[in-house]
């Protein structure tokens, strides 16, 4: 797979990740807070992780996945290519409606990072990269 394919395959889902969050915000969160730290979590940090998981997991069934949201997996550690996500980057601001958060995404191959996408739907920015080709 090449680097492109995969950012645009995140920037897609980080795009409709962001829609999704903003929607439920709109609707009315509801708030936990993890045991381990005391940081919130709401149901949209959850269903936005839903998303990516069904998204990026049919697209690319052999990449690993780590992601605050989902129990870690030492299957990953097996996987050549693996997706990092924070699906809502920033709970704390999203949660009180302040525009201070994001949606992130990144592709990491031998251990590298390949494709990268941070998504500020609040502010309507949306910033990434991708690896150079390697030579030869």
């Amino acid at each position: 797979m090449t680097h492109q394919a995969d950012l645009d395959l995140i920037l897609n889902a980080a795009r409709a990740a962001g829609d999704l969050a903003l929607a439920l915000r709109d609707q009315g969160l509801e708030i936990e807070y993890k045991a381990a730290d005391s940081s919130p979590v709401t149901n949209a940090d959850l269903a936005v992780d839903q998303l990516l998981i069904d998204t990026l997991r049919a697209a690319r069934p052999d990449y690993g996945w780590l992601s605050e949201e989902t129990a870690d997996n030492p299957d990953r550690l097996a996987c050549r290519r693996l997706f990092v996500v924070d699906p809502i980057d920033g709970t704390r601001s999203y949660a009180k409606g302040r525009p201070w958060w994001s949606v992130s995404i990144a592709v990491i191959e031998d251990d590298q990072p390949v494709a990268g996408v941070v998504y500020a739907p609040d502010v309507g920015e949306l910033y990434s990269a991708k690896a150079a080709p390697a030579p030869g």
